[in-house]
């Protein structure tokens, strides 16, 4: 009879309610704040919880799955692939101490699995295809305002957040950093707000006079070899990578 007793409390334990509390949630954190849901919700609905909560510009909204370590994982390979090029060349070269300022950004970097998706409200409500539907999970949607920087990585003296000036090409404000020795002196790397990656030119004979937008990222690779793609592998990764990154506000 106990033995009874106890497999029926047991069964009664496996299948509570309570247990299952979480299964099915969806929990987005918009900034600071968490919203949870007990079924899958369009992006539409979350958002209208906090459009009119400010000045938001939409270009530079971005979310994040909380659940997905992707973005981590392809942290630890670049940071691990650049271990492994630093033992490649001599620790006085400029190869060297790019790679060495380089790695030491990469580990300063917060970063998170970006999705892939346009954040905005009015697009949201009016085209079903930007208006995606979250599964149970943990999200991050991060808004703000109109940042007023473009931030510099890779190959420069200071990393970091410079202050954007209307009608700026990318010419200009890749020629305002202070780059390293073996910076690449004709292309860098665009990362619009959006997480679109291009690369642009900047040399004399491969101009490109687009504008950045506000709240751009701009990757100077470190320059390449000759006889050899490793550096470029990396520049490319370490460029994917910076989508998702979880910049300062």
């Amino acid at each position: 009879m106990k033995f009874f007793c106890a497999f029926f409390i047991a069964l009664a334990l496996i299948t509570s309610p309570s247990l299952y509390a979480n299964d099915g949630i969806v929990s987005v954190r918009v900034n600071k704040q968490t919203y949870q849901f007990d079924r899958p919700i369009r992006l539409s609905s979350v958002l209208s919880i906090v459009a009119d909560g400010g000045d938001w510009y939409w270009p530079t909204a971005s979310a994040f799955d909380l659940t997905n370590p992707t973005a981590e994982r392809e942290k630890e390979i670049a940071l691990s692939q650049i271990r492994e090029l630093l033992f490649s060349f001599d620790k006085g070269s400029d190869t060297h101490k790019a790679l060495q300022n380089l790695f030491d950004q990469v580990s300063s970097w917060t970063v998170s699995t970006r999705i892939d998706m346009p954040i905005s409200y009015n697009r949201a409500r009016l085209f079903f295809e930007d208006n995606p539907m979250f599964q149970p999970g943990k999200y991050w949607i991060r808004l703000n305002g109109r940042p007023n920087v473009v931030h510099f990585s890779g190959a420069v003296i200071k990393p970091g957040a410079y202050q954007h000036q209307s009608d700026t090409s990318i010419y200009t404000a890749a020629h305002t950093v202070k780059k390293a020795v073996d910076a690449d002196r004709s292309v860098v790397y665009v990362i619009d707000p959006m997480g679109n990656i291009e690369e642009k030119g900047i040399a004399y004979w491969n101009l490109d006079f687009a504008q950045l937008m506000p709240g751009s990222q701009v990757y100077v690779p470190i320059s390449s070899e000759l006889f050899s793609n490793k550096l470029k592998q990396l520049n490319e990764r370490v460029a994917a990578l910076a989508v998702h990154r979880v910049l300062p506000q």
